[in-house]
């Protein structure tokens, strides 16, 4: 029986096999670099004019490059949603949810077997990774949302599904390096969610099947990256669109908010580009107050630059992890487009950590639930493990630092730690 642990993140993805007795994280994309990557990015494009699916960095690339079709990211974000059961018109057919991303789960599932070569057996059992929670207040949506996924599992062609919690997949993969007896508290902070685990390991523990008298708490909100890059782009570049810029006709409004909050949320993008809406937009244009940052607008979205966008954001992000400031050249977007001007929008660390301020008290409003719930105070932990993009961030870094300053922290592989353990936990399961 082959296996396999498989981490369908928000932002990337990875898969982990057993090859040559070792525990092997799949090579699944060539970056621009052309060196392999073992994540990779959870994005999806159909191509509308060769009507081939392509995935990650390619599927991105396409669609940026100005290719013809669809792109659809952040797609775990839908799991939880009561957008869950919806379909979605891919040129002239329609497509659930769970068709789409099972298209996804599935070029994972055969980029592992083309690795492990053609005398292993198809991969049948796996293990995957779950959030805390799909969703933080309906417990039925939650459910659903791991029955969805269990049900794209299967359509992708797993027989034997199983699941594991993020965090504790993550405390695996550490429990590797630990010499001694310690309580570790796992923070996985990822694109959609950030979890937390307190947890007691050993060398001794490590090699238990039953881990369960060793969980002392496990808890978790739905936000992430992909909610701190929203913010980010709602603070300060939607502003270059006209975001909050006052009505001439109708003293004390101003501009309607809604369709720069979708452009600045990935699943919502594509909803702008209806014709319908453009031209809703387009009566606004007699009354708004700065004609050319609404042009701007207008033309960003009939040339289905939203994702671009977004991309240029996401990266800023990134930059601001280790740079003070990041410049985002927004001429880029128009460069084919006459009539069209946008300046350099500069975002500095100080802009970030504001736009992040009220997500950030919120999750480390989460870890001190966590930690009542076990019974426990900041000074019982021993150990603070990272893993998750996100923790990345100088301002998620200082809260920990302050928050628990006589901890050890360890900073896991920032990408597959979560991967790692559930392999871990599916050669335990199904061996």
């Amino acid at each position: 029986m082959s296996i396999c642990g498989l981490d369908f993140g928000t932002s990337n993805s990875t898969i982990g096999v057993a090859h040559d007795n070792q525990q092997t994280m799949v090579p699944l994309e060539q970056d621009l670099s052309g060196q392999w990557q073992t994540t990779l990015p959870s994005a999806l494009f159909f191509g509308f004019e060769d009507d081939e699916i392509d995935f990650g960095r390619h599927a991105i690339a396409r669609y940026t490059n100005g290719e013809p079709g669809r792109l659809l990211r952040s797609m775990k974000s839908l799991l939880g949603s009561s957008f869950m059961g919806d379909k979605t018109q891919v040129k002239n057919r329609l497509y659930s949810f769970d068709e789409i991303i099972s298209f996804f789960i599935s070029s994972l599932k055969a980029q592992a077997e083309a690795f492990t070569g053609p005398d292993s057996s198809p991969l049948e059992s796996v293990v995957m990774g779950r959030p805390v929670y799909f969703n933080d207040t309906d417990k039925k949506l939650d459910q659903e949302a791991e029955d969805h996924l269990a049900h794209i599992a299967r359509l992708a062609g797993f027989t034997h599904i199983s699941f594991q919690f993020e965090p504790i997949a993550a405390a695996m993969d550490y429990e590797q390096q630990v010499r001694k007896e310690e309580l570790a508290l796992i923070i996985d902070i990822g694109g959609g969610t950030s979890d937390f685990t307190l947890i007691r390991l050993s060398p001794e523990r490590h090699a238990k099947a039953d881990r369960q008298s060793d969980f002392l708490g496990n808890h978790g909100i739905h936000l992430g990256g992909t909610d701190f890059d929203r913010q980010l782009s709602v603070n300060s570049v939607m502003p270059e669109f006209g975001m909050g810029m006052p009505l001439t006709d109708k003293p004390g409004l101003h501009m309607p908010g809604h369709y720069y909050f979708d452009l600045a949320t990935w699943h919502k993008i594509h909803l702008l580009y209806d014709k319908r809406v453009l031209l809703g937009l387009k009566d606004f244009r007699a009354t708004v107050s700065d004609k050319s940052k609404f042009d701007r607008l207008l033309a960003l979205l009939a040339n289905r630059k939203g994702h671009q966008l977004a991309g240029f954001v996401e990266q800023a992000k990134i930059e601001l992890s280790g740079s003070s400031e990041a410049i985002i050249h927004l001429e880029a977007l128009f460069k084919d487009i006459e009539g069209v001007f946008a300046p350099d929008c500069i975002l500095t660390q100080q802009q970030l950590n504001q736009s992040l301020q009220r997500d950030i008290e919120k999750i480390f409003a989460t870890l001190d639930e966590a930690l009542t719930q076990a019974g426990l105070t900041h000074k019982d932990i021993d150990t603070v493990f990272t893993t998750g993009g996100s923790t990345a961030l100088p301002m998620i870094q200082t809260c920990i630092d302050t928050a628990l300053p006589h901890a050890k922290q360890v900073v896991g592989d920032l990408y597959t730690s979560v991967g790692t353990g559930l392999l871990m936990e599916a050669q335990l399961r199904y061996r």
